[in-house]
């Protein structure tokens, strides 16, 4: 039960990022549990953080979670359910206008403009992040994605069309349009899932794409459009099995495969 309990604070420290904004979170906490008098916002504020983060560290709820769930990756969206801004933010106001009873308007001011200080300086700048880039697009995904489904995307009243991409970009491409296809996706590419696919196994060879396995494989699977990586060699030349090349976006080789197409025809009229 020791060992459980402390995998669940380490998910913790990993869910909260700084040791600040908890120290912050629990002081807001600690004055609401005196100063607050209102019993429905106590349970808002008080007894359901409080009942929330004992149930995340009691070591049976995350037996109960394991089991019931089959796997304890996603154990910490329990802390979305407690309201850590929220406490801070409604403690900060509490607290500064407790200030203006006691010391005026002009104290409550000066309250609020420390509270907010302190939340600036225990958190950190979330654009910094390597995980944030500038949006290119209203879409909110890379550009290069956009331009090859434009590429490659069935017109209006078309039938939907399968294709491969690299590792790199299927995370985006049924975002932007799902009348494309993915022979694989996110849970192919995720690791910790170990899920195997021939196709993808192929196409993320460290180095070398073997076109002649990786066409056997998609042809199987009336796959008719290829986007190749543009980091990696390959082993031949595709118009050598009758591709044809597209486009070349941002140095990913786009290619439509008339073999494909035709055997897909032949199988389904």
């Amino acid at each position: 039960m020791y060992g459980i309990f402390m995998e669940s604070v380490v998910i913790f420290k990993n869910y909260v990022g700084g040791r600040y904004i908890v120290a912050l979170f629990l002081l807001a906490l600690l004055y609401l549990v005196f100063m607050e008098k209102d019993r429905r916002r106590r349970a808002m504020f008080v007894y359901m953080p409080v009942s929330l983060l004992l149930a995340f560290f009691f070591p049976l709820t995350r037996k109960v979670f394991v089991r019931l769930m089959g796997e304890g990756d996603t154990y910490y969206r329990i802390l979305w359910l407690a309201p850590m801004g929220l406490v801070i933010a409604y403690g900060g106001v509490k607290f500064a206008i407790f200030i203006s009873e006691k010391k005026g308007q002009g104290m409550k001011r000066l309250a609020l403009a420390a509270v907010a200080a302190a939340v600036m300086l225990c958190g950190s700048y979330v654009y910094a992040s390597q995980y944030m880039s500038k949006a290119e697009n209203l879409y909110h995904i890379p550009q290069k994605v956009i331009d090859i489904c434009d590429v490659i995307a069935p017109a209006e009243g078309e039938e939907r069309i399968w294709a491969v991409f690299p590792t790199d970009l299927v995370y985006f491409v049924r975002q932007y349009d799902t009348d494309i296809q993915l022979l694989y996706g996110r849970e192919m590419v995720e690791p910790k899932w170990q899920y195997a696919e021939p196709v993808h196994t192929v196409m993320n060879h460290p180095t070398t794409i073997d076109v002649a396995e990786l066409l056997s494989l998609t042809r199987e699977r009336n796959c008719t459009y290829l986007v190749m990586p543009n980091n990696k060699e390959l082993s031949e030349a595709p118009e050598k099995f009758g591709l044809e090349l597209l486009d070349t976006i941002e140095g990913y080789p786009i290619y439509f495969d008339p073999v494909a197409k035709q055997m897909l025809e032949e199988r389904f009229g």
